[in-house]
């Protein structure tokens, strides 16, 4: 059996060869990488129950392969992004041998992407379908595609994506932690909450005022995935003499808030 012939490289210099009246005007890039990093989509929904009817607002559109993209609140979302973005649902259905047919695309932003959708209806002739709350349909490419705008989600319905930001007021803080209480994923890293708190601490502080639930919740998040000290790290001994005199009123001991803040048992006997 003869050994496999690799002729990327020789087809690669055939080009150069046909083409060398033109050398001078062509640059010839041999496997160029499409990214300086692994391209990664920022989440990827399959249905497990194929012919589950998913009749949540966001997830009408779905199919059996739904790719997600994720601009945070500051992001634009361009042209350039959506372009990207097909890539993305090109390269998968290539590489996973799904049928096109069976890909959905959702964009989750905060920045309504108005030069984009001028574009697509001015220039490609697609429709952008407003169907309110928050939710529009791109009609007309290859693939069914929704812009999520998250901060026009109704809040009786998307609350979590709606809340995805650093401006909550206290209100806000306090029912998003009450909804997060009872909502948590089975597979539960505390990343939302962590990053919530993190850029609305002052919302949770005055949250924390307003409700005992929401104290618990913070205390059994912190001892079940023990990311609170580094958390505490990011702010500081004051921050963490703070929260040791929120878990002291709360009831808990001595012996468990130095085990929660890391602080020495002789600063937090002073607290008391």
């Amino acid at each position: 059996m003869k050994d496999k012939i690799y002729w990327h490289d020789a087809h690669h210099e055939a080009l150069q060869l046909e083409l060398y009246e033109y050398a001078d005007a062509l640059e010839f890039k041999k496997e160029h990488a499409l990214s300086k990093e692994a391209l990664r989509m920022d989440s990827l929904v399959i249905k497990k129950v194929k012919d589950v009817k998913i009749l949540k607002n966001i997830g009408k559109i779905f199919k059996n392969h739904n790719i997600v993209e994720y601009k945070s609140e500051n992001d634009n979302f361009t042209f350039w992004d959506y372009q990207k973005v097909l890539g993305y649902a090109f390269i998968y259905s290539s590489f996973e041998k799904v049928q096109m047919s069976e890909i959905t695309i959702s964009i989750s932003l905060t920045i309504y992407p108005r030069e984009l959708a001028k574009f697509l209806e001015n220039e490609r002739g697609f429709k952008v379908e407003n169907l309110g709350n928050g939710i529009y349909y791109i009609e007309g490419d290859i693939f069914p595609i929704q812009i999520l705008e998250s901060k026009n989600l109704p809040e009786d319905e998307n609350l979590f994506l709606r809340n995805l930001r650093s401006n909550l007021t206290n209100e806000d803080m306090l029912k998003t932690l009450q909804f997060y209480s009872e909502h948590r994923p089975s597979e539960d890293k505390n990343v939302y909450l962590d990053r919530l708190i993190k850029a609305n601490f002052s919302a949770y502080k005055e949250a924390m005022k307003m409700s005992e639930a929401v104290k618990e919740v913070f205390i059994e998040t912190a001892k079940e995935n023990g990311w609170l000290n580094d958390w505490l790290n990011d702010y500081g001994d004051t921050v963490a003499r703070k929260i040791a005199k929120k878990l002291l009123l709360s009831g808990k001991s001595i012996e468990e808030v130095v085990e929660y803040t890391e602080l020495p048992i002789e600063t937090v006997e002073s607290l008391i």
